[in-house]
């Protein structure tokens, strides 16, 4: 295993927020060589209420009258004026609320506060109790320039009819802020009534949130391509400023050359072919091929060769043409090196992916994926020889192809087959069942025909007859690239980002990109801070521990994307790896990796886990594969290795979330599975299991709700947030059976907590706050966090729950977590 321990060095940089008008800038510190960061004190970005507890609105209670309405708010129109009432019933406290009816579907109704002060960078919290009759009732937090223009707004609805419940909304005022205000809002489209009683409006500063740098580096790679002694790599995701990162590696050494970020508009996945003097870039949707030349680095848009959503997939160059693959009309296409000009071969099959392209004298073949076929154009262009009945029936078509001495080989899903160009003398190879696909082939320099394994990487040279295994120089990996290099051996590239060499004796050296430079911040897939206070960072097939006090970090390959991390008594790291569902064991010194199981039983994705230290046993709750619908809840027994999958607790349901207090595991479900086309049922449940005898002790449609996304329990209490409907969330009393509290966080995420307090983080607002579970409701912590997770957020509280460790945009966080009364 390599392991990469980088060494301190200090950066500066700025960090920028993406929460619509919030800036928050630092300095950098502590950064680690090759782009990697932890910094001892990190950085520090504002962004939390200080503990405040003076409410800003004049008139909250709407008990003050001006005429008929209350005095110190303002309609939101002119025609908002007749919508809106003071009531004596309901009332939440005082004498009086304030009513807002909407009766129109293209009328909006709304009160607004007086404008209040507010200063830039400072959080402000609004918030109003509203008892909704019928449609639903929102709440807005405006903020106003000097101008009287309307720079930031933040809103929250809620739903929910017949109860007094709390409404929530936190956002930092921008830079140009001067003022805020707070409405209360029927939308133009809605049509109802609600009271509102009880409004506040809190501000103030707040403890920084403390940054780290890049959680972690990815170097990811879809393009690859050898060049005299260079091998160049392109990113398969663009960079967190939306560049293409392009790298440039001495074959021989290893040393990084050049790393560039090249301002092309895509979305990633770039595909690489070089002429001996420039480097030609298919982008992922992108209409054009790019040209780059490393001496001088002048880059173009070069040729215009496809649509804005056009992915070139395969990439050739031959005499004085480039010949290219593309998605999604599956076309094959030539492009004159002297000027660019652009001819079309035409469609290989009912497939939308081109997927591999080979060139001889004459002529230019085209592969595709399934259902995959093969043609054959003259080189001047004209009608297509149809070769396919000579291919073998494949799940993934064509892979690759190499025309050798008028022979034509194809990379077909579990066989190498050739044959000549006439279709005569076909020969079919099939690869050992340890492989996958064969991904790659190549001509060496010396005249053989090598092919290069999927999932193995194990590489073989393609007899006459069959296939001659010579080396495996990595495992379980995409191959991006298998070429002659200019000493005559043989070079590939991994889609990790791995670069390797053999020479003719068979020695192969292998070394890794992402800390030479290349390596890139990924959003992460999860997270967990261990007893000893290292954070341990699951990313794109790779583990990240960060050593906070030391200011280091260890790097280090894994077989897939660690969906969920749990921390063994021994300090040993369990991972749940997708897709191949399997669970391991991580040595917490040594990073030496165990498999302990494979989950199988139709499932794909895991969730959650949780170590049960008493019974030395873990629980893994787990989706299903695509199509399919229920999940489960697997019982690992870490003495013996014993697998138990239990797929009966929630029947039609993927497991979504467990969380375990005592004896008990509460699991909550998803009715929609992975990629089916609906629910089989039309409400998801709750059930509790008793880890000791495994017994299902209930099972329970508590709300009717479609998709739950995360449980927690304290005491006797059950928090649970929905996917549908979208953020929804309750307080559960399990002892009672009767519904403490509920609210609508405006989208789902986590749920955590340390002792009495409990925490949300919503994904897609970038939202922290704490669930009161009162009728209080929540208070938002933070508002807008940059959004640096794949899945979930994922809660990490340190010791006491003064703080959690997270993601601030691609960078690794540290969130003070403040209490106040009020």
């Amino acid at each position: 295993m390599t392991i990469d321990r980088d060494t301190p060095r200090p950066v500066t940089a700025e960090v920028a927020g993406t929460g619509r008008g919030v800036s928050r800038r630092a300095l950098l510190s502590g950064a680690l060589g090759a782009g990697f960061a932890v910094g001892v004190l990190g950085t520090r970005a504002q962004a939390a209420p200080s503990g405040s507890s003076e409410n800003l609105i004049p008139n909250p209670g709407f008990e003050e009258l001006n005429g008929a309405l209350p005095a110190r708010w303002h309609p939101f129109s002119t025609a908002s004026a007749s919508g809106v009432t003071s009531a004596l019933d309901p009332v939440r406290s005082g004498r009086r609320s304030m009513r807002i009816e909407d009766p129109s579907t293209s009328l909006g109704v709304g009160m607004r506060s007086s404008e209040v002060p507010v200063t830039p960078g400072r959080m402000y919290e609004a918030s109003v109790f509203a008892f909704v009759e019928d449609g639903q009732a929102s709440l807005y937090l405006e903020f106003w320039d000097a101008g009287g223009a309307r720079t930031r707004f933040e809103f929250r609805v809620s739903t929910q009819l017949g109860t007094w419940q709390r409404i929530d909304v936190g956002a930092v005022a921008p830079d140009d802020a001067v003022s805020a205000t707070v409405l209360m809002y029927q939308g133009a489209s809605n049509t109802g009534a609600a009271s509102f009683d009880d409004a506040c409006l809190l501000g103030g500063p707040g403890p920084d949130v403390e940054l780290f740098g890049p959680a972690s580096l990815t170097a990811a790679v879809r393009g690859a391509a050898v060049q005299g002694g260079s091998v160049f790599l392109s990113s398969r995701y663009n960079t967190p400023e939306g560049k293409l990162r392009l790298g440039e590696f001495d074959l021989s050494t290893g040393q990084a050359r050049a790393v560039d970020d090249l301002d092309i508009d895509s979305s990633g996945g770039h595909t690489l072919a070089g002429d001996g003097r420039y480097l030609y870039i298919g982008p992922a949707g992108s209409p054009h091929v790019w040209r780059f030349d490393p001496s001088t680095k002048e880059l173009r848009t070069w040729a215009l060769a496809g649509s804005s959503t056009t992915w070139y997939y395969d990439m050739v160059v031959a005499g004085d043409s480039l010949y290219v693959g593309t998605y999604p009309d599956c076309a094959i296409r030539r492009i004159r090196l002297s000027d660019a000009s652009v001819s079309t071969y035409g469609r290989v099959s009912s497939s939308r992916y081109a997927t591999a392209v080979a060139v001889d004298g004459d002529d230019v073949y085209g592969g595709s994926g399934a259902p995959g076929t093969l043609l054959r154009w003259p080189k001047d262009g004209g009608e297509p020889t149809d070769l396919s009945a000579h291919l073998s029936d494949s799940p993934v078509g064509i892979l690759d192809l190499v025309v050798s001495g008028g022979t034509v080989y194809a990379a077909s899903g579990r066989e190498v087959i050739s044959f000549e160009r006439d279709g005569s003398g076909r020969v079919s190879r099939q690869i050992p069942r340890e492989d996958r696909y064969i991904d790659r082939l190549t001509l060496g320099a010396d005249g053989k025909v090598y092919a290069l394994a999927r999932l193995t990487t194990n590489l073989y040279e393609v007899t006459a007859t069959g296939l001659r295994k010579i080396a495996r120089p990595l495992d379980d990996v995409e191959n991006q690239l298998l070429a002659p290099d200019a000493s005559g051996g043989l070079a590939g590239v991994s889609g990790l980002g791995h670069v390797w060499t053999m020479v003719a004796d068979g020695t192969v050296d292998v070394w890794h990109t992402a800390t030479r430079g290349f390596g890139y911040p990924e959003v992460v897939q999860s997270m967990l801070l261990s007893g000893r206070q290292r954070v341990w960072i699951g990313g794109h097939y790779a583990m990240t521990v960060h050593h906070p006090a030391r200011g280091t970090s260890d790097r280090f390959d894994i077989n897939g994307e660690p969906k969920a991390l749990a921390e063994g008594p021994g300090g040993e790291i369990y991972a749940g790896l997708y897709p191949s569902t399997q669970v391991v064991s991580i040595d917490p010194k040594r990073y030496e990796i165990t498999v302990l199981a494979t989950l199988g039983h139709e499932q794909l994705r895991i969730r959650a886990m949780h170590v049960d230290p008493r019974r030395r046993q873990l629980l893994v709750a787990s989706g299903p594969a695509a199509t399919k619908h229920t999940g489960a809840l697997t019982f690992l027994d870490l003495r013996t290795g014993e697998v138990d999958v239990r797929r009966d607790y929630l029947p039609e349901q993927s497991v979504m979330d467990i969380a375990v207090a005592g004896r008990i595991a509460y699991l909550v479900g998803d009715t929609h599975g992975e990629a089916t086309s609906g629910p089989l049922r039309p409400v998801a449940q709750v059930a509790a299991v008793d880890i000791d005898s495994r017994e299902l002790l209930w099972r329970e449609e508590i709300e009717d709700w479609a998709s739950y996304e995360s449980v927690h329990v304290v005491g006797s209490r059950l928090y649970a947030m929905a996917r549908r409907p979208r953020g929804f969330w309750y307080a559960y009393d399990l002892h009672d059976g009767e519904m403490v509290a509920q609210g609508d966080l405006g989208g789902y995420g986590q749920l955590a907590g340390d002792g009495h307090r409990v925490f949300s983080w919503v994904h897609w607002s970038g939202d922290i706050c704490e669930l009161t579970g009162t009728d209080e409701g929540t208070r938002t912590l933070y508002d807008d966090v940059p959004i640096g997770w794949y899945n979930d957020p994922a809660f990490n509280l340190s010791p006491a729950g003064r703080a959690t460790w997270g993601m601030y945009g691609t960078d690794l966080a540290r969130f003070p977590l403040p209490r106040r009364s009020r």
